[in-house]
């Protein structure tokens, strides 16, 4: 298996396998996973870069990673119009966060729910490390569900607690109070 760059081929399978994992998100933020699939795909194939995937045969998992300001927001409101697109980026704002200068930010790592405890996500979080390295960044953060199954997994690889969020916003829409900022320092 290898984690390397998307390319433009990859990106419907990529996308298939975030609409798998995180649908219940992507149905709030789009109201329909359809449209989110439309979207999405378009998105990713305007923005790959800093867009990993796992690859044996097929694509087995996609993940993102930042470094400086988000460019989803400004293009779900031309994509999606003034309401739909204002409201989809406010929302995927909880998620998508811009960076500070010395970070580097995991948007997601998605794994085929088919192909989990494989060893697929780790490989993956392999080369997101490497690549905030690289890019000279001190430390690697991400958001997650306070109650997330997920945690010990970024634990391993020495992610700790460093923010709790409370959040009513999230509650409502994405049925979580308590969130984790988790972050691992170089």
């Amino acid at each position: 298996m290898i984690v390397r760059p998307l390319e433009k081929g990859d990106v419907a399978e990529a996308v298939r396998i975030l609409l798998l994992c995180f649908d219940k998100e992507l149905s709030v933020i789009f109201r329909d996973l359809y449209v989110a699939g439309d979207v999405l795909r378009e998105f990713f194939t305007q923005n790959p870069e800093n867009c990993f995937v796992a690859e044996d045969r097929r694509i087995l998992g996609f993940s993102r990673i930042s470094f400086d300001k988000q460019k989803i927001s400004g293009f779900l409101r031309r994509k999606m119009g003034l309401i739909d697109g204002v409201r989809a980026s406010l929302l995927i704002k909880f998620f998508a966060r811009n960076p500070k200068k010395e970070e580097a930010f995991i948007d997601f790592i998605a794994v085929s729910p088919l192909r989990r405890k494989e060893g697929i996500g780790s490989e993956i979080m392999k080369r997101l490390i490497e690549e905030a390295r690289k890019n000279k960044k001190s430390r690697l953060v991400c958001l997650i569900r306070a109650e997330s199954e997920n945690i010990a997994f970024f634990e391993k690889f020495g992610f700790k607690v460093r923010e709790i969020f409370e959040s009513k916003f999230a509650e409502k829409y994405f049925s979580s109070r308590y969130w984790f900022l988790l972050g691992k320092d170089f």
